[in-house]
């Protein structure tokens, strides 16, 4: 038999709901027996009291080993799938499972709550994965389910309908927006999140990386995916001015670079800046590495970040979240020009290699004295061996260099990077590869840069007499289009992701384009103002506001002043509300007493509503019921929260018609 206590099937079926739907976008994460076991312990949990209504308390002895058998059952299960039991994924895998389990043995209010609560915080769990504005509304909605389900729980006498139980808690989460706003905007921040997670959270991504070889940029130009946004405070620069600095590479077998030895934080050689600076703020996307890029060339420092001895912008720890950080970039300069320290690494080549390479080398040398007409005859020599910019060159056999210089003749940014440092080495000129991003998409909407993984670049750098490192880009020489129009003009069909058909209706394709800007502008202000809304995002914009001295003290001052403001504000609304409900019937209660008093029964100051009416009802037995009913329905207005409008009325007639046989009898 079913006890006020014990959870009903619509108890059963709104926790189910809920937890079933806060679990779903970590089906796809987690191997296939784990969501088959949850949903099999919902529908078990629904089915019994449907089918076998005395289960719980005929089958105790057999609940119990049940239980104990599914508890290690899904440990192991999870330990036999990843290996482990720490961990991110682990942890999501194990609250999966305890939530369908916890709901599976629920019987009672206490067991109701705990599972609630569990999905909760399965709700919180999905944004250990994803933080785009689709989860976050997906997750308001089961949180209204889950909230809704607690409504119907407390809903004893079923008064509200669906519909209107949807709407008290909704009502109830909007309540609470104006807290939620002052502790997101006043809560004081800190650099990092409050505690650690697991390395199973971070994977790699795709991305610019400390090596390079033939395909590894080319790869790259099939991602649509955003490295990075940038707004500049100022007009934005022109798209051949946009060389966003990243991985230094300086040495090579012949086929691949990389970056030498490990790059610690060094003090650079002084850079001698002309003209004016340009200031920019970037939000750059997680790439699980350490590389931060800039405008060459970069003049401060961000906060907990350092240079390399050659220039690289990097973070102590790697990039995991969306990160925003303001840079000061000049874009003439002079690198290093009186320091020799790293010359003999830029001139370093594998033994026996490139044979026809070095043979061209020798003969500029022999021609030209200075390295800056040595470096203008090979870029002059590229320009006029008709060499093709190509995603797709054709497969070289043998010496990658001379195969590419001699033969082929095609190739993308990173073929020419390459086969330039290489020539400029074998002449006498130090050289480097740069890598990072050259260009950007601009977004009208927001007035802002986009820079996407197809915007990759390489290019090369050689030290010349008197001016340093010198930023020299072969491919600008071969596709100048390339660099003053960007990738999607110089090899039209390298994008893809692009819908089919689209860029053969200018139309459509315009259409496409807003609608993907928009989108684009929509999810950057989200990243800039809820994701990116750290410490110096918050000094900022409270600055703006109007206050001062921005620190955890005064931050905890302002934040509880204004939730003092809000409770009281929500205190007396609720005080206002009670008092307009109650008001009324005090008012009819109070015609009561006084027919009461005018039949000999004087109501005492000291006594309360039911003192009275037992008073009364012992000296008129024939008034009883009327008396006792009256006051009954008095109280519950006056001091329960379960009432509505009906109960009024209903108080209301009962007087009128009390006092109606009130004077009958007399």
């Amino acid at each position: 038999m079913e006890t006020k206590e014990q959870l009903n099937l619509n108890h059963i079926i709104w926790l189910a709901l809920g937890v079933a739907l806060a679990s779903l976008p970590h089906w796809q994460r987690l191997p296939l027996w784990i969501p088959i076991a949850h949903i099999s312990l919902l529908a078990a949990r629904i089915y019994i009291p449907l089918q076998l209504p005395d289960f719980w308390s005929q089958q105790k002895g057999t609940i119990n080993i049940i239980r104990v058998l599914i508890m290690f059952a899904g440990v192991a299960g999870v330990y036999g799938s990843f290996g482990s039991l720490t961990g991110r994924d682990v942890g999501v895998a194990l609250l999966v499972l305890l939530a369908g389990f916890k709901i599976f043995e629920s019987k009672g209010k206490r067991d109701f709550y705990i599972s609630t609560y569990l999905g909760y915080f399965l709700i919180i769990t999905n944004f250990f994965y994803t933080q785009t504005i689709p989860t976050a509304i997906y997750m308001m909605i089961i949180i209204i389910i889950m909230t809704t389900g607690l409504v119907a729980f407390n809903d004893t006498e079923q008064q509200l309908t669906l519909i209107k139980r949807f709407k008290f808690s909704t009502t109830l989460l909007l309540q609470a927006v104006p807290i939620l706003l002052i502790l997101f905007a006043l809560f004081p921040r800190v650099n990092g999140p409050l505690w650690g997670m697991p390395k199973d959270a971070f994977t790699s991504t795709t991305g610019i990386d400390d090596q390079m070889s033939p395909g590894t940029i080319s790869n790259l130009v099939q991602s649509r995916d955003v490295a990075f946004r940038v707004t500049f405070e100022d007009t934005i620069p022109q798209q051949s001015k946009l060389y966003w600095r990243g991985p230094v590479l300086w040495q090579t077998d012949g086929r691949k670079w990389t970056s030498g030895k490990d790059h610690s934080e060094q003090e650079p050689a002084a850079i001698e800046f002309i003209g004016q600076a340009t200031r920019y703020d970037i939000t750059i996307e997680p790439s699980n590495k350490k590389w931060l890029f800039g405008l060459e060339m970069v003049s401060e420092l961000p906060a907990n970040t350092f240079f390399t001895n050659d220039y690289q912008l990097k973070t102590h720890e790697p990039i995991r979240k969306r990160q925003a950080y303001t840079l000061s970039s000049y874009s003439s300069f002079h690198i290093n020009k009186d320091d020799y320290s790293n010359l003999e690494r830029g001139l370093t080549l594998p033994e026996l290699s490139h044979p026809k390479t070095r043979e061209l080398a020798s003969k500029l040398r022999g021609q030209f004295k200075k390295p800056t007409l040595i470096v203008q005859a090979a870029l002059e020599w590229f320009k006029s061996e008709d060499f093709v910019y190509t995603l797709k060159p054709p497969l070289i056999s043998g010496d990658m260099i001379d195969g590419f210089l001699f033969n082929t003749h095609q190739g993308f940014c990173e073929h020419y990077a390459a086969a330039f440092t290489v020539l400029m080495r074998a002449a006498g000129i130090p050289a480097r590869i740069v890598t990072g991003y050259q260009g950007g998409e601009v977004n009208p909407l927001g007035n802002y840069l986009i820079v996407r993984q197809y915007d990759a670049h390489a290019w090369a750098e050689v030290w010349l007499e008197e001016q340093g490192w010198v930023r020299i880009d072969p491919t600008a020489i071969v596709s100048p289009v390339r660099i003053n129009e960007g990738i999607d003009d110089a090899i039209p069909d390298a994008i893809i992701n692009i819908p089919l058909g689209l860029k053969n209706n200018a139309m459509a394709y315009r259409l496409w384009q807003k609608m993907r800007n928009t989108v684009d502008m929509v999810n950057y202000q989200w990243a800039q103002w809820v994701l990116g809304y750290g410490p110096e995002r918050q000094k900022r914009f409270l600055s703006n506001l109007g206050f001062k001295a921005i620190n955890w003290k005064t931050l905890s001052f302002y934040l509880f002043v204004f939730l003092g403001i809000i409770v009281a504000a929500i205190s007396a609304y609720i005080f206002k509300r009670t008092l307009n409900t109650t008001e009324p019937a005090k008012i009819y209660y109070n015609k009561f007493c006084a027919k009461l008093a005018m039949a000999g029964f004087q109501r005492k100051s000291y006594e309360g509503p039911v003192d009275y009416a037992n008073r009364v009802s012992t000296m008129r037995q024939d008034l009883r019921t009327d008396i006792q009913n009256i006051t009954n329905l008095y109280v519950l207005i006056r001091y329960c929260s379960k009432f509505n409008d009906n109960k009024l009325f209903q108080l209301k007639a009962a007087i009128k018609s009390f006092t109606s046989a009130k004077e009958t009898s007399n």
